[in-house]
């Protein structure tokens, strides 16, 4: 992702120096250290000669994407993926695994509220809209 965001960036592919218009190229890597629920990762961030690139799907200053991760398990989860769906999901999108005890011990975090939502008082009665409408094209 960040090798495509340096690609826009710049306006030329990696090996595509033909179509280059810009005095700025590329500048090998940087290393980065995120925490994520599932642990520390390291990522190599793409950078350029003039450091006029700044990375948008991961900021610079940016140390952690343990909400981010854990926002996105409970989203599939309560899609109806399972644990193991997640999981293997997590390692083809993001390159890191996460084992799933871990999805568990997140997805185990909306069990009381799901709960709640299920005891609280039913009305007798839901008022229930239906709306319809037809167009008809006149000249």
């Amino acid at each position: 992702m960040l090798e495509s965001e340096l690609e826009d960036e710049l306006g030329y592919s990696k090996y595509d120096y033909r179509t280059k218009e810009t005095d700025n190229s590329r500048n090998g890597y940087r290393g980065k250290a995120l925490q994520t629920s599932a642990g520390e990762i390291e990522l190599q961030v793409p950078r350029d000669r003039k450091s006029e690139y700044k990375p948008e799907i991961i900021p610079n200053h940016q140390k952690g994407l343990s909400g981010d991760i854990e926002d996105k398990i409970l989203s599939m989860y309560a899609k109806g993926m399972t644990q193991g769906d997640i999981s293997r999901h997590i390692q083809d999108m993001y390159g890191f695994s996460v084992s799933d005890s871990v999805v568990s011990r997140i997805t185990d975090k909306i069990l009381p509220v799901a709960k709640e939502g299920r005891q609280r008082p039913r009305s007798e009665v839901y008022a229930v809209m239906f709306l319809d409408a037809i167009h008809y094209e006149v000249r």
